[in-house]
């Protein structure tokens, strides 16, 4: 792989890797044309042939039809959508800062998280959920949370909430008068969180999937 890319090429290769980890695909040569601020598709076209010499991608003859080549020779393929991970969600008292945080990209297949979209991940930190379970993956300590903003939430479901300004998660159940968020643990000193149920702004999402931590 050619590592020597002129200011235009390291611009298209950018935002070919944005459009993939952002949508789970390939952008098309208007978008790129678009992005890039260039007059004919032709010239995307000349960066491409540039980027697919030096190695960075494979072309098709197919619409869309770019596959990102990464540095360890593994394409990116469609089927993969890049997650965020926005920081980290408190498994006990809330004292994480809920202020969005840049930790990388999660690669996942659209198989795990289906049709789902506006979401972002998360990394447990503490044991006040290390009971509760998404398909049998259990949240324990540092696994990737996968969160769907601004999903609908029903009583039982795992959920992000933001209390003052820290982001915790535990199980949502709303009661006549109050919210009340339980932890789901095997350390009886995490207990309940009780909120008036017109506190607005608390609920950031509701989880969806838990993926392993290899790191931990």
């Amino acid at each position: 792989m050619d590592s020597i890319l002129t200011p235009k090429q390291e611009a298209a290769l950018r935002a070919i890797k944005m459009c993939f980890l952002e949508n789970g695909y390939a952008p098309s040569l208007a978008e790129l044309q678009q992005e890039l601020g260039i007059n004919t598709k032709r010239g995307v076209v000349s960066h491409l042939i540039a980027l697919e010499k030096k190695g960075y991608i494979i072309r098709t003859g197919e619409a869309r039809g770019i596959h990102m080549v990464e540095e360890d020779d593994q394409i990116v393929y469609d089927y993969l959508v890049g997650i965020p991970i926005f920081g980290y969600a408190n498994a006990g008292i809330p004292m994480v800062s809920a202020e969005e945080e840049n930790l990388g990209i999660l690669k996942v297949d659209k198989n795990i998280v289906g049709k789902k979209d506006n979401l972002f991940s998360l990394i447990v930190k503490g044991d006040s959920m290390d009971l509760a379970n998404i398909d049998g993956r259990y949240l324990k300590n540092g696994s990737y949370l996968i969160v769907q903003k601004d999903s609908e939430i029903e009583n039982g479901d795992i959920v992000v909430a933001v209390i003052d300004n820290c982001a915790t998660v535990k199980r949502f159940q709303q009661k006549k008068d109050m919210v009340i968020l339980y932890p789901d643990s095997s350390n009886p000193l995490n207990k309940p969180i009780y909120l008036d149920r017109n506190t607005d702004g608390i609920l950031n999402g509701k989880v969806v999937s838990v993926l392993e931590n290899p790191s931990i």
